[in-house]
């Protein structure tokens, strides 16, 4: 499981392209979250596969996809130690697990926590507990 943070212009529903990803994917949600600065934190069903120089989908959620065979994706991890896929990720191995939201103020805590994000038909793939780094906005 790897997580990110999306840029503005990109909307759920739709594939996540290589320039839509803020500073590339991160291994914890924490790190994720760190960076989104109001912008929606996703969680990517991959596993980055170093040795080989790729992200691949982790299953269950590669079912879900078309034709129903794998799917990987030429990736690198970058001097912030983020992983960079040179490839769109498919709408299927995408979860929103922090919407977009506004703050008041950069040093103020939000005035209205965050909602939780509906589980959806794959949310499987999104279960594992450990992969999630633990946060009060894991997806039950």
């Amino acid at each position: 499981m790897l997580f990110t943070v999306a840029s503005s212009e990109w909307s759920a529903g739709r594939p996540l392209a290589p320039g839509e990803t803020q500073v590339g994917l991160y291994r914890t949600r924490e790190a994720a979250n760190r960076i989104a600065a109001g912008r929606p934190t996703l969680a990517l069903a991959l596993l980055h596969d170093s040795a080989r120089g790729q992200v691949v989908a982790q299953p269950p959620a590669l079912h879900a996809l078309p034709g129903r065979g794998g799917w990987s994706a030429p990736a690198v991890v970058n001097d912030q130690g983020g992983v960079v896929v040179f490839a769109p990720i498919p709408a299927a191995l995408i979860q929103v697990i922090r919407p977009a939201r506004l703050r008041m103020h950069p040093g103020q805590p939000d005035p209205i926590p965050a909602p939780r994000v509906a589980a959806e038909p794959l949310a499987s793939a999104f279960r594992d507990d450990r992969a999630c780094g633990g946060g009060e906005d894991r997806v039950h």
